[in-house]
């Protein structure tokens, strides 16, 4: 926890992205930092941008097409997803790698879990948690 309240506070610029119920909690943290006034945005928001790329590029594109536009090497992405396998998610996680972004992923299954009901109510826990140490 400590290790990404240091990224938050160092970043730049915050992007935040997820899949599904993850989409919400990305949504909710992306909100939380705004509220402390970090600057954050919360990539799978956009939908014209994301149905766009997905129609034009793919949809494993979504995240990483809006990365390669408005990101630079000072800021942080925040990843969630309960399986840590989604292509959108490891396309973003990539060009984060290659530009130099810092990164930090919420938690996904552990030894073959499936229990997305525990796991989601995991990261919205640590999203409240974030917004108590910010």
């Amino acid at each position: 926890m400590k290790d990404l309240i240091d990224k938050i506070q160092k970043a730049r610029f915050i992007w935040v992205c997820g899949n599904g119920g993850s989409a919400s909690t990305a949504e909710h943290l992306t909100n939380d930092m705004y509220s402390k006034n970090y600057p954050a945005i919360c990539l799978n928001s956009n939908v014209s941008i994301i149905t766009k790329t997905a129609n034009d590029s793919g949809y494993k594109y979504i995240f990483c097409d809006q990365l390669s536009v408005y990101a630079n090497k000072e800021d942080l992405l925040i990843t969630i997803s309960c399986s840590g396998k989604s292509p959108n998610i490891r396309k973003a996680l990539e060009f984060a790698e290659i530009e130099g972004l810092m990164v930090y992923n919420f938690d996904t299954f552990k030894d073959g879990s499936k229990n997305y009901e525990r796991l989601e109510d995991e990261h919205l826990r640590l999203v409240h948690r974030i917004k108590r140490k910010l």
